[in-house]
């Protein structure tokens, strides 16, 4: 250029070619050709899903000559990319040998864990033009649809589900496309994903089942049936008061069915009957029947997609809790008609009158605790919990909104009835309240037969002093006499020892309780809190334990501070 400059050539001249209008014509390819050197270099290593977030990177300048040259590659790149993921959504097809597309497929997954494990996001190749949610839409589409064909044999074709949409067929149509990400590709992914969603929901609700086998674990599992659950331990305690070493699963079985029959649960669909058994826990030395019984529902095919393995345990925990609950609750109610029943008969013998009224205070005190845990597991816990689920499956979009509103569902239920790791502590003390109403059981039950034994023998001694007085003999020798003292001043002898015991026995179970409250108290949820005021509310535990009464003044403090 200095030479050209210094020999005055003449530029102006057209049908001359210099070196500067040479680089004058070269600029822009010049400009090009560096773009896309350094776009090479850029993407090298790259390939699919990341290679189009590199390029769509890349374009993001303020030069509109670059900016058109780098939205030009972008849909070359794309055009493959937005193929596949148009087979995908409209056929559920995933022909990805190089792993290029952002939907990754597991081909050792079986069946039955296809739609928590088969199927996955690929992350590092999501293109970044493409946001999240948009993602999850297009691998719910094409999982949806594989699930239909392989899981629940919906033989459908995916065009009669939704409408299969103009695919890309060009690079211009995918340009196109990516100029309206938020127009007509977002109404594309949305109409799929609505139309593919809402026919598998309606698939697995009138084909198998799903919302009535939902309500089928609330009754059964939950304890929500209460005529056919009262019937079934009705029938089942001479079963269940055996050793559990002694018990055949086809006798509980029957038992069941019984039950059934007797009870409106015989009005449910015998598809949700065939599927209710009963199971026995493993065996430990000492167990009862009441200790290893618990009620099964067998769970296969689509619907064991929302009611897995992992699930089912679940459920068998909280039907133990549940049940054990229920159970001290039946305990108490057969410990009051004891009281009831024997009362009037018990009335002639003055020496009882203590220890009697010892056990009807002591009943009292475990059927209010009883009712009030009652009260909280079935309403505050269940019900509430219940009320959130059934709300959250009526609005679902797609089958994973309703796999994460029952997983919630159980999480709630598993930590609020102290199933959890960090209630074990409490957990531990109303078992051991449990085994105190149990222990109390047992201990008025041989109370009652002594004195009813002895209320026998009196009453026969009597009646033979009747016949022999009306023979004209006399009623009673003089060795019978004192045999009948002797016996009458063992049994009254027997009577502080009944009262001790019975003391020992009210006063660890009140020391257990107390123990109890103090965890409660202390605990974080408010729920629980609020438990413990319902379970002391006329303070007869907080005036004996000073714990109590200090932690009721930080509650209190801590309430007056919100305010």
């Amino acid at each position: 250029l200095q030479v050209e400059d210094d020999q005055g050539v003449n530029v102006g001249v057209d049908s001359s070619l210099t070196l500067r209008r040479l680089l004058v014509w070269m600029y822009d390819p010049k400009v090009r050709l560096k773009t896309l050197a350094a776009l090479v270099d850029f993407c090298q290593g790259r390939k699919g899903g990341e290679l189009a977030s590199a390029v769509h990177a890349y374009g993001k300048t303020g030069d509109p000559q670059m900016r058109a040259l780098v939205q030009h590659i972008l849909s070359l790149v794309s055009h493959p990319i937005l193929n596949f993921l148009y087979r995908w959504i409209y056929d559920g097809e995933l022909e990805d040998t190089y792993h290029e597309f952002f939907v990754a497929s597991d081909p050792n997954v079986k069946t039955d864990r296809l739609w928590h494990d088969k199927y996955s996001l690929r992350k590092s190749m999501i293109p970044s033009f493409i946001t999240m949610d948009q993602a999850r839409k297009v691998l719910l589409i094409g999982k949806s649809i594989n699930f239909l064909h392989q899981v629940c044999h919906d033989r459908t074709p995916p065009g009669k589900i939704t409408p299969a949409s103009k695919s890309a067929d060009s690079p211009k149509d995918a340009a196109e496309l990516l100029f309206d990400l938020e127009g007509a590709f977002q109404e594309k992914i949305d109409a799929a994903y609505f139309d593919t969603s809402k026919y598998l929901l309606d698939v697995l609700n009138h084909n198998y089942l799903l919302l009535e086998h939902l309500q089928a674990m609330r009754r059964y599992l939950l304890l929500g049936q209460g005529d056919f659950i009262r019937h079934l331990m009705d029938l089942l305690k001479p079963e269940l008061a055996r050793p559990a070493t002694t018990l055949y699963q086809h006798n509980l079985t029957g038992i069941l069915e019984t039950a059934v029959r007797a009870t409106n649960a015989q009005y449910d669909n015998a598809e949700i009957l065939k599927r209710l058994d009963v199971r026995l826990l493993e065996v430990s030395p000492g167990d009862t029947g009441w200790d290893v019984f618990s009620l099964d529902y067998h769970v296969d095919g689509p619907i064991a997609t929302v009611f897995t393995r992992e699930c089912m345990g679940h459920y068998l925990r909280v039907f133990n809790f549940l049940w054990r609950a229920k159970r001290m609750e039946y305990t108490l109610t057969d410990i009051w008609k004891g009281q009831m029943c024997n009362a009037k008969l018990l009335k002639t013998m003055p020496e009882l009158s203590g220890v009697l009224h010892q056990c009807h205070i002591l009943a009292s005190e475990m059927v209010h605790f009883i009712h009030q845990m009652q009260y909280y597991i079935t309403f505050e816990v269940l019900e509430c919990s219940w009320d959130e689920l059934w709300n959250k499956v009526q609005q679902a979009q797609d089958l994973d909104h309703i796999i994460a509103a029952h997983d919630v569902f159980l999480d709630s239920i598993i930590s609020r009835c102290l199933l959890d790791n960090n209630s074990r502590s409490l957990l531990n003390q109303l078992r051991a309240i449990f085994d105190q109403i149990i222990e109390f059981q047992n201990a008025q039950d041989a109370l009652y037969r002594s004195a009813l034994e002895e209320l026998s023998l009196r009453l026969q001694h009597e009646e033979k002093k009747k016949e022999r007085a009306e023979e004209g003999q006399w009623g009673v020798t003089a060795e019978q006499e004192a045999e009948e003292k002797r016996r009458v001043q063992e049994f009254q002898e027997a009577m502080p020892k009944m009262r001790s015991q019975l003391r020992i026995l009210t006063h660890f179970y009140q020391s257990i309780v107390q123990q109890f409250l103090v965890l409660l108290m202390t605990s974080t949820d408010e729920s629980l809190r609020f438990l413990s005021f319902r379970l002391d509310f006329n303070e007869h535990y907080r005036a004996r334990e000073p714990r109590l009464r200090a932690s009721l003044g930080a509650t209190r403090g801590r309430r007056l501070s919100n305010i």
